[in-house]
């Protein structure tokens, strides 16, 4: 007599493997989370990466600060590379302090600040945005008005 095979009877066997639906979708499960883990990692790297350019460039702005602080006169503008920071450049402007001073219906009216600069330095890191910093100093000039 010849047995007869139906679904029934394999499954009864224990046959307790994955079809391949429950793979594929196991992977894109997996792939979708990983994708998820790995980009929040890229991000913080990069966010990691801005932070040290931005303190590599305060520290850059505060040595050319003291380099002009003891210098007897500052010049009104200075560029070049910066020492010890290969493919880092810097940019430096002074120029009279202007504020705007506004009352409630008038229009703004700008005016000089006799006694202040201001000095705007920008880092230029290579392969980044450039960084500015702006500050006021005392001017040197005597004679201003």
């Amino acid at each position: 007599m010849m047995e007869t095979i139906c679904p029934e009877a394999k499954t009864a066997r224990g046959n307790h493997g994955f079809t391949l639906l429950e793979v594929l979708v196991a992977t894109a499960i997996v792939g979708i989370a990983l994708g998820t883990l790995l980009g929040g990692f890229a991000m913080g790297h990069r966010q990691a990466f801005r932070g040290d350019i931005t303190r590599e460039a305060a520290s850059i702005a505060e040595d050319l600060l003291n380099r002009y602080y003891s210098e007897a006169e500052i010049p009104d503008s200075d560029e070049g590379e910066v020492k010890d920071h290969p493919g880092w450049r810097f940019r430096m402007e002074l120029h009279g302090l202007k504020v705007a001073i506004s009352h409630e219906d008038k229009e703004p009216v700008e005016s000089e600040v006799p006694g202040l600069k201001e000095m705007i330095i920008e880092i230029i890191p290579p392969h980044s945005s450039p960084l500015k910093l702006i500050t006021w100093i005392p001017s040197t000039d005597a004679g201003q008005s």
